[in-house]
């Protein structure tokens, strides 16, 4: 039953693209996923149970913040599901990473592939990021939320950006418009929980 109930988890759109968010995300939360995958809470958390069962993903607690992330094992479907994807349509869909080359490029062109992925990355998490905060701001709003609610759903989400920044920090030849489209989203999020 749990071989069969594996492979129908990822025979299904939503349980897939949770998987693949995650990946994304590299460690986040629960209703980051449900908004990513345009899905309901409970639905999302208990796709996110049967993949702690089959050992693809793991919790952690910091403080009151429970964090979902990868395990070795989900990183390996990942992988499995990214060729899978390749094999299919050709390539990746954008925002997914670029599928290596392993042609005759030398390593300097290689090298120059590797940073122009991680530029791409790191502009791409800065982004997904900013449309949660964003979303989640004007869902806020919209219902009329205090204060101290807005800083306690935002707060999180500096250190997301920390660990983007901790990204930007490790690889020195990011692009200037990354930089800036980083520094506008740490701008932004500060504004919003300052107001």
């Amino acid at each position: 039953m749990a071989k069969e109930y594996a492979e129908q988890l990822f025979l299904q759109e939503k349980p897939t693209l949770a998987l693949l968010a995650i990946w994304s995300f590299q460690k986040t939360y629960a209703s980051v996923i449900t908004k990513e995958i345009n899905s309901t809470f409970a639905h999302t958390t208990k796709i996110l149970s049967k993949m702690e069962e089959h050992g693809l993903v793991k919790f952690t607690m910091e403080g009151r913040v429970k964090y979902v992330e990868l395990t070795d094992s989900g990183f390996k479907v990942v992988e499995a599901l990214k060729n899978l994807i390749i094999a299919l349509e050709g390539e990746l869909p954008e925002g997914m990473g670029q599928a290596e080359d392993e042609g005759n490029a030398d390593l300097s062109s290689n090298i120059k592939e590797v940073i122009s992925d991680q530029e791409h990355d790191i502009y791409e998490k800065t982004k997904r990021l900013n449309d949660t905060i964003v979303s989640i701001y004007n869902e806020l709003i919209s219902s009329g939320a205090d204060r101290e609610t807005v800083i306690m759903r935002l707060g999180p989400f500096k250190r997301d950006l920390k660990k983007i920044e901790n990204i930007i920090q490790e690889y020195h030849a990011i692009d200037n418009a990354t930089l800036e489209y980083f520094s506008d989203t740490k701008d932004l999020l500060e504004s919003l929980i300052n107001q």
